[in-house]
C-alpha cells in the first residue's frame, strides 16, 4: 500500500529486492529453513510470502525485476511432485513473474508453469491456472497460445467453474490465424455451457466469427452452425447481420446458405433464431433452393389439377406434417448438407413450421410470409400455388391476430385477379437495413480492461514528471497513451488527473456573492443562448453536451440523455475522463431510469488551467429492450471559445 502511494516508498521497496532474492534462493536450494520444510521444500510459507513481497516491490522497477528474474526462474523450474505445496509455490512464482516488468523469457517460463498446472488432475490447480492465464494473455498472448489445446480441452471439464474460465480464455485466444480451430471447439462445447452463460457465449462466438472470418463462405457456414447449436440464444442484431451478409452475397453462396438452412430446419425447429433465419432464406431464395429444372417440369403442370407434386405425392394431405426437434446432435465436423428439394417439399416444410407448437409467434409469422414468397417463386406451378393457398387457409381463423391477418391477406394476394401485382409484392427483398453497431473492442475478453490496467500500467503516483510543466513529457505521455486501448486510456486518464488546486476563501464582505456562487454551482441550467452539441444517438438513447463558462478556467458541461425509443432505458451509467492537464468533477445524474420520451441531465465541471482544447473520453452503459449496451466515445467538437 505504501509503495502504491509514495514514490519514495516504492524506491525503498525496490532496493530490498536483491536481499529478498537471496533469501528465496537459499530456501529454494535447500540451504535454509530445514526444520520448517514440507515434503522436501524449505519453508514453503515463507517462500510464498517472499514471492508476494517481490511482486509488490519489483512492480515499478525494471532493475528490481532483473534482480528477481534468476530466482524466479529457479523457483519456477522446481519439481511439482510435492503436491499442493509445490502447486502453491509455482502459482505464486508465475503470478509474480507476470506482475513485474520481466523479460519475455521469464514471462514465457511463467506461462509454461501455468500450463503445467492446467494439465494437472487437481481441479483447484486448473482453476487458478486458468485465472492467471487470463491475465497473462493480455501481456503475452503468443506464449499463452502455445497452451491453446490444453485450454480447449477444459471446455468440457466436469467442474462448472473450470468450464466457465476455460470458455473465457478460449475467446480471448481467438485471432485470425486460429479462428477456424477455436471456433470449432467452442461450437462443440456450447451445448455443455451453463444455461446462464449460453447467451453470452453465443454473442461472443458470433462476434468472433464476424471479426475473424477469412471469407464469406466460412462466415455463413459458421453462423448457420451457431444457429443450429444455440439459435435460442443468438441476439436479434447478430441474426440481422447474418441475413444481410447472405442478402449481399452472390447467387451461389445464397443457394448454399438456403439449402443448408433448409436441411437444418428439417432437422430441428427448437432453436428460434435458426427457424427465423431458415424460413427467411427458404422464402427469399426458394427459386435457388430447388433444382434448376423443377419449375419447368411438365409433370408438375400435368398434375396441377390433381393437387400432386412432381413425385406424385399428395401435397394437400401432407401439409402440417410434424417436424423434428433435433434429438440427435449436429455433426460439427461434417459439411453442412446441401439438399435440392422439390418445390412441394419446400411448401411442406414451411407449412409444417407455421403449425409447429414449439415455434415462436414471430417465426410463425415469418413462415407465413415465406409461404407467400414461395408462391411467387413457383408461380409457373399451379399445384404448388394451390398447396400454398391451402396452407394459408389453415391460419385464417387463428387466435393470433397478426397470424390471422397475414394468412388472410396472403391468401387474397394469391387469387387470380391479383396476378398482375403479385410479382411486385413478393419480389426479392433488398438487404435488411439496420444501424451497424461494431462489436466492442473487449467483446471476446471483457475482463481485459481490468487485466491490462493491472499488468501494463505503473501506478500513476510513481510518474514524477508534471505534464503541464514539461511539454516534452506531455507529448511522450500522449504518444504512449495512444498506443493503448480505448478502455485502458480511460482508466489511465481518470487515475492520473491532477489534484485540485486550492481555491481562495472569500472575504467576509464577499459572503453574499459566495453564497450566490454556491447556489449557481448546483444548477444544471446553462445560459439561454448555449448550444447543445450532439455526441451519441443509438439504441433509442441520445446524448448532447451543452457547455457554459463558469469561471476563467472552468467550464460546465450539461449532459442531457433523452430516450427517443419506445421502451424505457434503465441502469444509465456515464463515465468521463479528460487529459492530464485538466480536471473533471462529475455530479450525480438526475436519474438512471428514463421512460420513453423523457430525459435526465448530469453536470460535468472541467477545470482547464492551461486553456487547452477540451477532449473528452466517455463510456456509456445502459439497458434498453432487455439488452445491455456499452459504448466508448471520444469527443472534441467544441469550438476554441469553449476552454
Amino acid at each position: 500500500e505504501l509503495s502504491g502511494r509514495s514514490a519514495a516508498a516504492a524506491d525503498a521497496a525496490a532496493a530490498l529486492v536483491p536481499e529478498l532474492a537471496r533469501q528465496l534462493r537459499e530456501l529454494a536450494t535447500g540451504a535454509g529453513g530445514g526444520e520448517h520444510g514440507v515434503r522436501g521444500i524449505g519453508d514453503p510459507f515463507l517462500q510464498a510470502a517472499l514471492l508476494r513481497l517481490v511482486r509488490v516491490a519489483a512492480r515499478g522497477s525494471a532493475a528490481a525485476a532483473d534482480a528477481a528474474g534468476d530466482v524466479l526462474a529457479l523457483v519456477g523450474a522446481q519439481d511439482d511432485a510435492a503436491g499442493n505445496v509445490a502447486t502453491a509455490l509455482l502459482y505464486e512464482c508465475a503470478v509474480t513473474a507476470l506482475a513485474i516488468p520481466a523479460g519475455a523469457a521469464l514471462r514465457g517460463l511463467a506461462v509454461n508453469v501455468l500450463g503445467r498446472l492446467l494439465a494437472r488432475a487437481d481441479s483447484n490447480a486448473r482453476c487458478v491456472a486458468l485465472g492467471a492465464l487470463a491475465t497473462a494473455v493480455v501481456a503475452d498472448a503468443a506464449a499463452v497460445q502455445r497452451h491453446r489445446a490444453t485450454v480447449l480441452a477444459r471446455l468440457r471439464d466436469d467442474d462448472a467453474t473450470i468450464r466457465r474460465r476455460a470458455l473465457d480464455l478460449a475467446f480471448a485466444l481467438v485471432d485470425a490465424d486460429n479462428a477456424p480451430a477455436v471456433v470449432r471447439e467452442i461450437l462443440r462445447a456450447l451445448p455443455h455451457v451453463d444455461a446462464d452463460q449460453r447467451a453470452s457465449a453465443a454473442y461472443r462466438l458470433a462476434a468472433a466469427v464476424a471479426l475473424f472470418a477469412a471469407s464469406r463462405e466460412w462466415h455463413v457456414d459458421r453462423m448457420l452452425r451457431l444457429l443450429a447449436v444455440a439459435g435460442a440464444h443468438v441476439r436479434a442484431r447478430d441474426l440481422f447481420r447474418f441475413l444481410r451478409l447472405v442478402a449481399t452475397a452472390d447467387a451461389p453462396l445464397q443457394r448454399r446458405a438456403a439449402r443448408a438452412a433448409f436441411a437444418l430446419l428439417e432437422r430441428d425447429v427448437s432453436q428460434d433464431k435458426l427457424v427465423q433465419a431458415g424460413v427467411w432464406l427458404t422464402g427469399e431464395y426458394a427459386d435457388l433452393l430447388v433444382p434448376a429444372d423443377s419449375q419447368a417440369s411438365a409433370n408438375d403442370s400435368a398434375n396441377a389439377s390433381a393437387g400432386l407434386d412432381a413425385d406424385g405425392l399428395d401435397i394437400l394431405g401432407a401439409l402440417g406434417a410434424p417436424v423434428s426437434t433435433g434429438d440427435e446432435p449436429l455433426d460439427l465436423d461434417a459439411d453442412l448438407p446441401q439438399p435440392a428439394p422439390a418445390p412441394a417439399a419446400v411448401v411442406r416444410l414451411l407449412a409444417s413450421v407455421a403449425r409447429a407448437p414449439a415455434v415462436s409467434p414471430a417465426a410463425r409469422h415469418m413462415a407465413l410470409t415465406a409461404l407467400a414468397k414461395a408462391a411467387g417463386r413457383f408461380a409457373a406451378l399451379p399445384a404448388v400455388v394451390a398447396s400454398v393457398r391451402a396452407a394459408l387457409a389453415q391460419h385464417t381463423h387463428a387466435v393470433d391476430a397478426e397470424q390471422q391477418a397475414r394468412a388472410a391477406e396472403f391468401d387474397a394476394l394469391l387469387r387470380r385477379e391479383l396476378d398482375p401485382v403479385r410479382a411486385a409484392v413478393v419480389e426479392r427483398m433488398p438487404p435488411p437495413e439496420y444501424a451497424e453497431v461494431p462489436y466492442d473492442e473487449y467483446v471476446l475478453n471483457p475482463a481485459a480492461m481490468r487485466m491490462k490496467a493491472l499488468t501494463l500500467f505503473r501506478p500513476p503516483e510513481l510518474i514524477a514528471a508534471d505534464p503541464a510543466a514539461d511539454p516534452a513529457g506531455d507529448s511522450a505521455a500522449r504518444a504512449e497513451a495512444s498506443r493503448q486501448s480505448v478502455v485502458s486510456d480511460l482508466l489511465n486518464l481518470m487515475d492520473e488527473a491532477p489534484a485540485p488546486s486550492p481555491q481562495p476563501q472569500p472575504a467576509a464582505a464577499d459572503l453574499p456573492a459566495a453564497a450566490a456562487d454556491l447556489l449557481a454551482a448546483t444548477s444544471l441550467s446553462p445560459p439561454a443562448d448555449a448550444v447543445a452539441y450532439p455526441v451519441f444517438h443509438q439504441h433509442g438513447l441520445r446524448l448532447t453536451l451543452t457547455p457554459s463558462k463558469r469561471a476563467a478556467h472552468v467550464v460546465d458541461l450539461r449532459a442531457d440523455f433523452t430516450n427517443t425509443g419506445d421502451s424505457a432505458v434503465s441502469g444509465l451509467a456515464f463515465q468521463v475522463a479528460v487529459p492530464k492537464s485538466q480536471k473533471i468533477q462529475i455530479h450525480p445524474p438526475s436519474g438512471q431510469h428514463i421512460s420513453a420520451g423523457s430525459s435526465v441531465s448530469q453536470l460535468l465541471r472541467v477545470s482547464n488551467p492551461t486553456q487547452a482544447q477540451l477532449r473528452l473520453r466517455m463510456k456509456i452503459a445502459f439497458t434498453a429492450d432487455a439488452q445491455t449496451h456499452e459504448h466508448m466515445l471520444d469527443f472534441s467538437g467544441f469550438p476554441s471559445t469553449v476552454v
